[in-house]
């Protein structure tokens, strides 16, 4: 006889889909392959202006995921804890993996106390931001995790961030995200995207917030115009930050070469038409953004912090600069325009990497078995 599936519940907070919605959608299709069926529940803080549902719930529906939505506000996070205890008690879910630091205090206090068999609590581990607020939020993290009975780390990169607590190292295994086959998917653009002029495309996409450093794009943008000023910016994304940018570019003298295209569910056409694309951040735990353009074959120049140097090899698979340095990234993309030959070769050395290194099927299997080892030793 056919044993049931184990059940696993991905809880995520966030406002859209960014790489690790795309991420948990990927790996609810996937792992039924795996003998575990998945649900979704999404913590969305809705704001002024923002949709009555957060749009994973209908692309979770798209691909016949059960998902339910909670609110986020404050007054609703006691509610919201009582719900996810129901749901885990009642519902006899084997796996419950919490998706970042607000999921992982939610989480825990959901399963706290639970009668036996309660759910083994898996967390993947992604702080996204430096400085002192995450460093709090970090290391309050830390506290909780000690309840969880395995975590995950995207990259070796982010792995580093539990590096001050080694109970919690012993407990983390490095899976690395990973992307579907970007060029299978449909390339047809959506409306509204504005047209290209004869010179080069550089994009930049991911949420409007200061740990992107859409500033520092910004201030290379102007340093790459005054030796190619016929050339085109584009950046895709949203958040809070988008009119001090669209401010700070207008400052610049950027308003016609820069063109801020907002949230894009298809901006893998962004990318595909780009002659370099570029990741400015502060720190990134692993860049799926990045993984989607080498897939799609697309020179790309990114900081060399958190986990992109193992997606970006210096030299081969792109090229690699420091946070925080216009000029080093205005030089980047500059000799990736002028050296198409290497501007080729290595987007065609990082669709090979990606292809041998990052699929979707390889993170599922590891994952999977994560799964398994940690119900087999509570």
């Amino acid at each position: 006889m056919r044993s049931q599936p184990l059940k696993v519940l991905h809880f995520r907070q966030s406002q859209n889909i960014w790489g690790p919605e795309k991420g948990i959608l990927g790996l609810c299709r996937l792992l039924p392959m795996h003998g575990f069926s998945c649900e979704i529940a999404i913590v969305y803080r809705r704001g002024q202006g923002d949709p009555a549902e957060h749009p994973l719930v209908a692309a979770a529906r798209g691909q016949s995921t059960p998902i339910t939505q909670l609110d986020g506000h404050a007054r609703a996070i006691p509610g919201s804890i009582q719900w996810l205890r129901r749901k885990l008690a009642g519902e006899r879910f084997s796996i419950l993996h919490c998706h970042e630091y607000k999921t992982d205090l939610l989480g825990a206090l959901a399963a706290w106390r639970l009668a036996a068999p309660r759910p083994a609590l898996i967390a993947t581990v992604r702080h996204t931001e430096p400085g002192l607020q995450m460093g709090v939020f970090q290391t309050l993290d830390s506290l909780v995790l000690h309840r969880f009975d395995r975590l995950t780390a995207p990259s070796n990169g982010a792995l580093q961030e539990l590096r001050r607590w080694p109970t919690l190292r012993r407990r983390s295994q490095v899976i690395h995200h990973a992307i579907e086959d970007v060029t299978l998917a449909p390339r047809v653009p959506g409306p509204a995207w504005p047209p290209r002029t004869g010179g080069p495309l550089i994009s930049i996409v991911g949420r409007l917030q200061a740990v992107k450093g859409h500033r520092i794009f910004l201030e290379s943008a102007r340093k790459v115009l005054t030796e190619r000023p016929d050339t085109q910016f584009w950046i895709v994304g949203d958040g809070e930050l988008r009119g001090e940018l669209e401010a700070a570019a207008a400052q610049l003298g950027l308003t016609r070469a820069v063109t801020f295209l907002g949230y894009r569910s298809d901006a893998l056409h962004a990318m595909a038409v780009s002659d370099v694309v570029v990741c400015a951040s502060f720190y990134e735990a692993f860049p799926q953004t990045l993984l989607e353009a080498l897939a799609l074959e697309r020179p790309v120049v990114a900081t060399s912090v958190g986990g992109i140097p193992e997606v970006v090899v210096d030299k081969e698979t792109g090229i690699l600069v420091p946070a925080g340095d216009p000029d080093a990234l205005a030089a980047a993309v500059l000799r990736l325009l002028r050296d198409r030959e290497l501007a080729q070769r290595g987007a065609a050395a990082g669709r090979k990497l990606v292809g041998q290194r990052f699929s979707l099927e390889a993170q599922v299997s590891a994952l999977a078995a994560l799964y398994r080892e940690a119900l087999a030793c509570r």
